[in-house]
Formats: structure tokens, sequence, C-alpha cells
């Protein structure tokens, strides 16, 4: 019931327009995925980490500094899907309290984590080593010290 929905948007990420400009929340969200991606590639996808299974805890830091950082922002997106399910459902479901600012916002919630991603992207393909020259100094470091 529309009356129970203490968020009076059902969780949709919407930006505090009263404290923010499009353009804070667009880098905002950027920033969040950037930090987000690059952490979950240099712990969790790189060959050359050492992380191992405990590569869940920088990641869940990473996504708790997300959120510390831009709740107050606008709900912290960072996941254009985990933005678009609320905002339509709430959208669709037609109570007065909700002016579809969740769809009307959406489009930030998807651009801004797009352009994060394809930063942390760009910073990878600049400042990384190829990955087959990265894993060969490896391998011959690990092969000196034995």
């Amino acid at each position: 019931p529309c009356h129970m929905d203490k968020t009076k948007s059902l969780g949709s990420n919407i930006i505090n327009h009263a404290n923010y400009s499009i353009l804070n929340v667009l880098v905002a969200e950027a920033m969040g995925t950037f930090v987000l991606c690059t952490t979950v590639w240099e712990v969790a996808v790189s060959p050359l980490s050492k992380a191992g299974a405990l590569a869940v805890i920088p990641i869940g830091f990473a996504v708790f500094l997300a959120h510390t950082v831009m709740l107050p922002i606008d709900g912290c997106s960072i996941n254009p899907t985990r933005s678009f399910g609320p905002a339509l459902v709430s959208h669709m479901r037609g109570c007065a309290a909700n002016d579809a600012a969740g769809m009307k916002d959406l489009w930030v919630m998807c651009v801004g984590p797009l352009l994060g991603a394809a930063a942390s992207a760009g910073v990878a393909k600049v400042f990384r080593p190829p990955l087959k020259v990265a894993v060969a100094e490896e391998e011959k470091s690990l092969l000196n010290t034995a």
C-alpha cells in the first residue's frame, strides 16, 4: 500500500535538488562507480591479484564508501539496473505522493555510472601493463625467488 512506503518513491534514486545540481550528481555517480569498478578489477579480476577469497572485503568497503558519500546526494545508484527497477515500479504504482521523480532522474543514474565505468577502463588501459607482460614478469619473479 502506498501509505506504508516511507520513502514515498519505493526506494528510487532521486536527486536532492535542494542541495546538489545535476552536474554534482553526475560527477558523484561517476566517481562512485569508478572506485567500485577499479576495486573489483584490481582485487577480483586481475590475475595479478593475491586477494583470493578476501577480495570481497575491499569490494565491500568500496560500496560502503560510495554509499556513505552519496546517500544524501541521490541515494547512491552506482548501478543503473538497481535504479531502474524501483523507478519503474514506483512510477507504475500511481501513488499520489509519488511525482515520478525516480523516472525523471533515471537518466542521471545511468549516465553517471557509465561514465565512471568508462573512466575506470580508460585508466586501466593507460596505466596498467599489458596483461601478458605483467603475468610473465610475475612468473619470472616467482621463479627467481624459488
